[in-house]
């Protein structure tokens, strides 16, 4: 069955209350299409649960790493986390990863509403499965749109590969910038259906889980009226189809026919393949399942025309214009890799550590090092990025810790023409570029904290598609926040550094010696712990595939219970057996079998 979400939150009063999540991170084994292999769950299940809480709730989420050959860490795709930046989930961003056997706690409050995600942040884990919605509710606005009833549709890839060996061939061989794709999931499956009754009006939260390509989406004989754009409300727009990239998503009301004839089709397409998902808006259970539409989604869809329902004109004038450019380097050898300005490399101390403990220094991007494409801003400024993207793919660009505007999108170079930018712009978290374009973006530096910018295809972001934004670093310093002991205890049971400038130099903070300038040819193993060469890598025998004895079972008592009692749990019963985590492609099924695009 669907996900159909809970109503609890739209009876309850409207005060901040508390969630608490439980949750044990290890290995168990699914095959969403068919394909059976091992994947990343939560509490010995998978799919992943999802999150749901209220507007302005304090979220807790207690997890603990029992994956047993992979360190991990969880970011919360939408949450601002005004105020609680070490929260953030970034690895060496705003924290250490997490390594097998150390328990980690986030809390922070969640706001803002809307349709949001939660996955794992930590060297290109989350195409393994440690992906999930995060629904934040909103009486108001759900009350406002006078539906009948919610449901969360997920689009997603899938590789029958996992996740590091992936970025091994990635980083050391000719491969290219990103592997080819296997499947394409809705809801993580390759199917779903929606039980609906003529003449009501549903809410689908449509969110992409997508770790690289971009999915056309339209219901079949219903219009959509869009009503948020990546959690943010909307002036209604009606749209037949809808292009979702990595990362982004759609709040869209559908109203029921009055009196149909058929069951009608979900079609989703993954752009730039033959791949597809058909699922089922079912009338009545007579009409059977739904059958593939004669034509593909046809998306004419702009998004920049859509306007924010806080109609926010231009914020301006600008304080702070950063200019960034992605393109390939090294493209002729082993190892190209793909950047913004510099190709990225993490560093010694986690940014926001250097932030909070370099003193004044901090306001000087030197102390985080050239290769995080820093940019320090000032409390309040409006800033402008304008990135011009010199590759001929469109990628989806993601800002941590703001929604910001969208003031200009095309072709070419930007002109710098503010008489043409729009009065009211589109508002976003993820914003697809164009190929061989621009894209300008604004934003108020409201929020002190460390915040990446990046392509959230995340095969782009392991080969070095990252910029840095360090946001009022005075003002971070005088909050008063706090690294809690247990973060930095993880980060000393690793030997990483917790104090000074990019290469944990605490006295003399412009000596950059010890700064990583250039990736580590040691580490390109993704989350893998200590890899031997040409080793398998396979969750070790001694990894539990499900929760701890010790672990807890699930949510709190008041926390949502997640997906239905029929979501899969793991792979089908005439699932083919398959010898997961080879070194190279893994054998592959007759019937799965296909030609790769390399």
């Amino acid at each position: 069955m669907s996900r159909l979400l809970s109503f609890f939150t739209l009876v309850t009063a409207a005060i901040a209350g508390s969630v608490t999540y439980d949750w044990d991170i290890g290995w168990t084994t699914a095959a969403p299409d068919g394909f059976s292999r091992p994947v990343i769950g939560i509490n010995g299940q998978w799919p992943i649960p999802v999150l749901e809480c209220n507007v302005g709730d304090t979220v807790t989420v207690n997890m603990k790493n029992s994956l047993g050959n992979q360190n991990t860490g969880i970011h919360f795709h939408g949450m601002t986390q005004s105020g609680t930046p070490q929260m953030d989930g970034t690895s060496m961003v705003a924290q250490c990863p997490v390594p097998p056997g150390a328990s980690f706690t986030q809390t922070f409050q969640s706001l803002p509403a809307g349709t949001h995600w939660y996955h794992s942040h930590n060297k290109g884990q989350y195409p393994d499965g440690l992906r999930a919605p995060m629904i934040v509710h909103d009486p108001s606005y759900e009350n406002s749109l006078g539906v009948d009833k919610q449901f969360v549709l997920t689009v997603s890839d899938w590789y029958h590969e996992q996740t590091p060996s992936i970025i091994h061939k990635m980083l050391t061989t000719s491969f290219g910038p990103q592997p080819g794709v296997d499947a394409s999931l809705m809801n993580d499956k390759q199917s779903d259906t929606f039980e609906i009754q003529a003449g009501k009006k549903y809410l689908f939260r449509i969110i992409s889980m997508s770790a690289l390509l971009a999915h056309d989406l339209e219901f079949e004989g219903h219009d959509m009226q869009i009503t948020a754009l990546d959690g943010i409300p909307c002036e209604p727009y009606t749209a037949s189809a809808i292009t979702l990239a990595a990362g982004q998503r759609y709040d869209v009301v559908i109203t029921a026919k009055s009196n149909p004839s058929k069951n009608y089709a979900i079609f989703s397409k993954m752009v730039g393949t033959g791949l597809s998902n058909i699922g089922t808006l079912s009338y009545s259970s007579k009409y059977g399942n739904a059958k593939r539409p004669s034509d593909s989604p046809s998306v004419s869809l702009n998004d920049l025309n859509i306007k924010p329902k806080d109609a926010q004109s231009i914020i301006g004038p600008v304080d702070h214009r950063i200019y960034m450019e992605v393109k390939y380097t090294d493209r002729s050898v082993i190892g190209r890799r793909i950047g913004m300005n510099e190709t990225y490399v993490s560093q010694e101390v986690p940014t926001l550590y250097t932030a909070l403990t370099t003193g004044e220094d901090a306001m000087s991007p030197e102390v985080y090092g050239e290769a995080t494409n820093p940019s320090v801003i000032k409390s309040n400024e409006v800033v402008e990025i304008v990135l011009r993207n010199r590759d001929g793919w469109a990628h989806p660009m993601h800002l941590h810790g703001h929604q910001f505007q969208v003031v200009a999108r095309g072709s070419g170079d930007y002109t710098g023409d503010e008489s043409k930018l729009p009065r009211v712009p589109m508002k976003r978290d993820t914003v697809a570029t164009v190929p061989n374009g621009h894209l300008v973006i604004r934003f108020r530096a409201d929020s002190p904290g460390v915040w990446p910018f990046h392509c959230h295809m995340e095969w782009h972001v392991e080969t070095g598609m990252i910029a840095t934004i360090i946001e009022a670093p005075d003002k971070l310093q005088a909050s008063g926040i706090k690294i809690p002991e247990q973060h930095l205890d993880i980060c000393h049971q690793q030997n990483i550094k917790t104090e000074g400038n990019c290469g944990g130099n605490t006295e003399d903070h412009f000596d950059l010696s010890k700064c990583h300038t250039k990736p580590d040819p040691n580490e390109t193993w993704g989350a893998l712990i200590d890899p031997p060469k040409d080793a398998p890598i396979d969750p070790p025998k001694n990894a539990p595939n499900g929760p701890s004895k010790n672990a807890p079972n699930g949510p709190s008592k008041n926390a949502p219970n997640g997906p239905s009692n029929n979501a899969p749990n793991g792979p089908s019963e005439n699932a083919p057996n398959y010898r997961y985590g080879r070194v190279g492609r893994p054998r592959v099924h007759p019937s799965q079998q296909r030609k790769h695009d390399r």
